[in-house]
Parts: structure tokens; sequence; C-alpha cells
């Protein structure tokens, strides 16, 4: 993805180039090419071109077309994102969703939905971690609502995106229970660190894509073929720069995998042996395979398979626990 946005912009550099060479008549088409640039480069985009990503590689690659008009798009051609009441609201003690926040009575929980690409910024069609845990953060410190439940279906999304969740899940003072019908590569590592996690059904819900990769394209050929050669330069004090993802384009993996996968690897792994300590680990399971609920019960990737109505019940439990232990100890 990277890449393709690279050959965008030195296909409209060449374009204007050729323009400024021109009679200025032209000027006001550069001037326009300009700010469509300026314009498709959002928050979102840039996300998408500068992050590692852990995702579920079929998600990826489902979601390939909105990429493609992300980047080559501009704002007006998007639906503006949904209202925030889309991506989270409030449940009470009854079982009743409640139409306006100011009305939360006590002992309601705060619902949350995760899903989709994950980014770390929301942009003009998305909601990013800083948006989504601003609204868990919200919730944690109303003292009407006794915890949440974070709705989370997601094949993974930008590396940026994990550190937010995981920096109020350290700090939060009331439970989180996650509930997943996919919950893969980031989303899992976020869901690792709730208090519990729920399969959303025995039929599809699917946890796991511990792992990660790359995946690039080399531009070279096509440059050669529209009559463009590229010329990179690096100071003679940079030798090391770029230098593993100019040996990964000449076909060396080496260095890329050793300065950038495998430390993200590895990390990852260690964070699931720290948040899930009773998992069963054998072949697969901290490699990148999925599991379907009943399994990943089993060796201890979730922790039960329910609903929403077990989901907020289970929030009822470990807040009536926590409560418990407050006020006896």
């Amino acid at each position: 993805m990277r890449f393709v946005f690279q050959y965008n912009l030195r296909q409209a550099l060449v374009f204007i180039g050729v323009l400024l060479k021109s009679s200025t008549p032209h000027y006001h088409y550069v001037v326009k090419y300009i700010l469509n640039l300026n314009m498709v480069f959002s928050k979102t985009a840039n996300e998408i071109l500068r992050s590692p990503w852990f995702m579920e590689p079929k998600s990826a690659l489902s979601f390939l077309p909105l990429v493609a008009d992300i980047l080559n798009k501009t704002q007006k051609d998007f639906d503006p994102r949904p209202e925030a009441v889309a991506v989270r609201s409030v449940i009470t003690p009854q079982g009743v969703s409640l139409p306006r926040e100011e009305e939360i009575p006590q002992g309601s929980i705060g619902v949350v939905s995760i899903m989709g690409p994950m980014l770390k910024y929301g942009d003009w069609c998305s909601y990013g971690s800083d948006d989504l845990v601003a609204f868990a953060k919200d919730f944690d410190t109303n003292e009407n609502i006794i915890g949440q439940v974070w709705v989370m279906d997601s094949g993974g999304g930008s590396v940026a995106a994990v550190a937010p969740y995981l920096d109020f899940l350290k700090t939060k003072k009331k439970p989180v229970v996650s509930l997943s019908d996919m919950s893969a590569s980031a989303n899992y590592y976020i869901a690792s660190s709730t208090d519990f996690i729920m399969a959303e059904n025995n039929i599809s819900s699917m946890f796991g894509s511990i792992g990660v990769m790359i995946e690039f394209a080399d531009f070279k050929a096509v440059y050669e073929k529209e009559g463009i050669k590229v010329h990179t330069i690096y100071a003679d004090e940079s030798t090391h720069k770029n230098l593993a993802f100019k040996q990964a384009l000449e076909g060396n993996y080496d260095a890329i995998k050793a300065e950038m996968l495998n430390p993200l690897a590895i990390k990852f792994q260690q964070h699931i042996r720290a948040s899930r300590p009773n998992l069963k680990i054998s072949e697969g399971v901290l490699n990148g395979k999925m599991f379907y609920a009943e399994e990943a019960q089993s060796i201890g990737l979730i922790d039960g398979i329910g609903n929403l109505d077990a989901a907020i019940n289970y929030v009822k439990f470990l807040a009536n626990a926590s409560s418990f232990i407050s006020t006896n100890y």
C-alpha cells in the first residue's frame, strides 16, 4: 500500500512538472491537483501508509478496495461516520438500551463497539482508538455505570491502535468483558487484557492470528514501463537508513524480519503469555493459527461462549464481586 501511494504521488509530480513547463493558463490545474493530494492525505491514509498492521490476512484482503478508495478519493466521496450512539450505548439494569445517556440510572452497563479495521485515530468515516478509548474512560468514571462490555468483531488493524486500549485497561477501575464474533491479531491483542473473553456464538466465532507479517508490492517494473527512473540517494552518514527495506526489495528478508517483524511477534507472544497464564500452548497457538470458539475455550484463548445478555450478566457478577471484596476487606 505504501508503494501504491508513492507511485501516484510521483505520477502527479511528473504531471505538475510538465504543466509548469507549459503556458501559464494551466497553473490552476496544478493548484487543483496539489489541493486534491492534500485532501486525500487524511489521518486514516497516513496510518495505512506508515504503520505496521496486526491483521488476519483474509480480513486484510477483503478491505483492499476500501484502502484504494481512502488513498485515491477525498472526504466528500465518503459517507460521514455514524453518530457516536452507533458505537457506544448504555444498557439499564433492566436490559433497556437508553436513547440518551443523560438518563443513566445506577447499575447500568456501558457498551463500546470495536468493529472492523482498527485505527489509532478517528477520521472522516471511522472511529479510532482515540475516540473509543475516550468513550470507555467516560463509562469508567461515570458513578452510575458498574462496568462495560466491549463488542469486538475485527480481524485486526494498525499496530499503533493497540497501546491506547492497553493503557486504559491497566488503569481502569471497573470490569470490562469482551464479546467477540471474530477477534484476531491486533483485536485479540487487546481482548486478551480484558477481564473475561466471551465468544458471541459457537458457530462463526473465531480467535487467534497471534503473529506478524508484512506484504508490499515492488513497482519498479511499472516505473520503467512508464519511462520513470527513480533515483534514491543517501547521505554518506546514513548507511543504515532504510537498509532492511532496501534488502527486502532485493529479495533478502533477513534484516526486515530481525529488525521489524520478529520484535513485534515476540512482544505479542509475551503479552499473550502474561495475559492468559492458563493458555495451553501447542503448535500454532502463538504462531498465527485461528481457532473456533469451542477449541479456543478448551485451550484457554477465551473464557466462555454466550451472547450480549450473558456478557452483561458477567459484568454484573464481576462488579458485585469487586464491591463485596471492597466492602469486606
